[in-house]
């Protein structure tokens, strides 16, 4: 099983997602369909946003919230085994949990680059 099937396994059973409710996508008049299609391009599923917005660093940008996996908001999480395919997820909210309204999502190359000293030299 890949990686996103088993996560998407995960999160079925995780309580803690219960509280971000139903995903909605913000659809501008120029372009409505910017997050599916942006999904698609880089690889981001439904369930890796759910695990962003439940575990992720939450901060503020431009009066969007942003939230951002890295391997310190993961390692005491169910999802710790999933931190090299999560790290570096940003997903930005015009409205955050319950029924968050997305923006975009997107990896963040600094942060994927950029990979826990104990967990390289182990």
């Amino acid at each position: 099983m890949d990686a996103n099937r088993k996560l998407t396994a995960m999160i079925e059973g995780d309580s803690n997602t219960e509280a971000i409710g139903l995903l909605g996508a913000v659809h501008r008049r120029k372009d409505l369909n910017h997050l599916e299609r942006r999904q698609q391009q880089r690889a981001i599923s439904n369930a890796m946003i759910t695990v962003a917005l439940t575990y992720g660093k939450k901060t503020f940008s431009r009066g969007a919230l942003v939230y951002t996996l890295n391997d310190r908001s993961l390692e005491k999480t169910p999802y710790a085994k999933f931190i090299d395919v999560l790290r570096g997820l940003r997903v930005v909210c015009l409205i955050g949990p319950p029924d968050p309204k997305i923006l975009t999502a997107y990896w963040h190359e600094e942060t994927k680059r950029r990979a826990s000293k104990s967990r390289c030299y182990n």
